[in-house]
């Protein structure tokens, strides 16, 4: 078969198939999978060499001859062909591992967002009679959102956490049988770890004794339900920003906007996202690093949605009294 490519990224594509055939892989069936490539390339791309998810968008999609599996193996090739690209600093949107369906796009919140959101939760009371177990839990929303927030962990996480969990002398807290049964251990700020310490001593003056559960419910036996997320959009629709929000943000795009922060800063900073994505993949929990590699071309392409340069934990953290 002609080995030479037609379209505007023939060169990135006869690299690509270079190196593999230098390496001894006949990659022949693989070659054809880059001609339908290029030829799709050529038809619906023109002269663009970008190769990001929307100009992939349709060649991705799975055909009506083929199965699941097969457009997984067709995808896979796409995948080995942007990782080269990236490998030697051409910045490439990266296809999942299993491209078996693709992922919600979920709200990342902007600094302006985040602001009016702990200053919902920070002010927020009752105007009618509650009972000291409800004011206590107001209080534990504003550390337990704060804590998915600057560290990006997952809800069910952060809810389960005990007492024995945190460790305030190190700035760490222990994850034990999440995602997949893996246990990790994920770092916060010393200012978080500041504000929790201030937090439990109001938690054991509330209950009057120390807390087993690092967010207890209103029966201090059990820690706070997952109902909490119903709490987290009420406050999210006090806030202005609500009023033109197309896709309200949720519990869990708390855990997105960690990550596209710290990305950014990252950037910022001039490190290498690609050299940083296991260690972030490492604290997130992720199985692989390549459910992370989803947050990289999200954030590439979305041409750095967080501006400022403000750190995440001056945004969140200051605010925040507890009583």
């Amino acid at each position: 078969m002609d080995t030479v490519f037609s379209s505007s990224i023939a060169p990135s594509l006869n690299g690509f198939l270079a190196q593999k055939r230098s390496l001894g892989y006949k990659y022949e069936t693989e070659e054809y999978v880059l001609h339908t490539l290029d030829r799709y390339w050529h038809d619906n791309n023109g002269n663009n060499t970008d190769i990001t998810e929307k100009n992939l968008e349709g060649w991705m999609q799975k055909k009506e001859t083929e199965t699941v599996a097969s457009r997984s193996s067709r995808v896979n090739v796409l995948r080995q062909f942007t990782l080269y690209l990236n490998g030697i600093g051409e910045q490439a949107f990266i296809p999942m591992d299993k491209c078996i369906k693709s992922h919600p796009v979920f709200h990342v919140l902007t600094t302006t967002e985040i602001q009016e959101l702990f200053q919902v939760i920070d002010t927020y009371s009752h105007r009618r009679r509650q009972s000291s177990e409800v004011t206590r839990m107001i209080q534990e929303y504003k550390i337990l959102f704060r804590l998915i927030l600057c560290t990006g962990l997952r809800k069910s996480e952060a809810l389960g956490l005990r007492l024995q969990d945190v460790n305030l002398s190190e700035n760490t807290v222990s994850i034990y049988q999440g995602k997949m049964r893996k246990d990790r251990l994920v770092y916060m700020s010393p200012d978080m770890s500041e504000l929790i310490s201030d937090y439990l001593k109001y938690l054991s003056r509330q209950i009057g004794n120390e807390p087993f559960w690092l967010f207890p419910s209103v029966d201090p036996a059990k820690h706070m339900s997952g109902g909490c997320a119903q709490r987290f959009c009420d406050f999210w629709n006090m806030t202005p920003s609500a009023l033109n929000c197309e896709k309200a943000p949720t519990i869990h795009s708390l855990r997105h906007t960690y990550v596209v922060m710290r990305m950014n800063q990252w950037m910022e900073n001039g490190y290498d996202l690609r050299v940083m994505m296991p260690y972030l993949s490492r604290q997130l929990g992720h199985v692989s690093v390549d459910e992370t590699f989803y947050y990289y071309h999200q954030v590439i392409d979305a041409h750095r949605i967080i501006h400022q340069k403000d750190t995440l934990a001056s945004l969140v953290l200051p605010e925040v009294r507890v009583k």
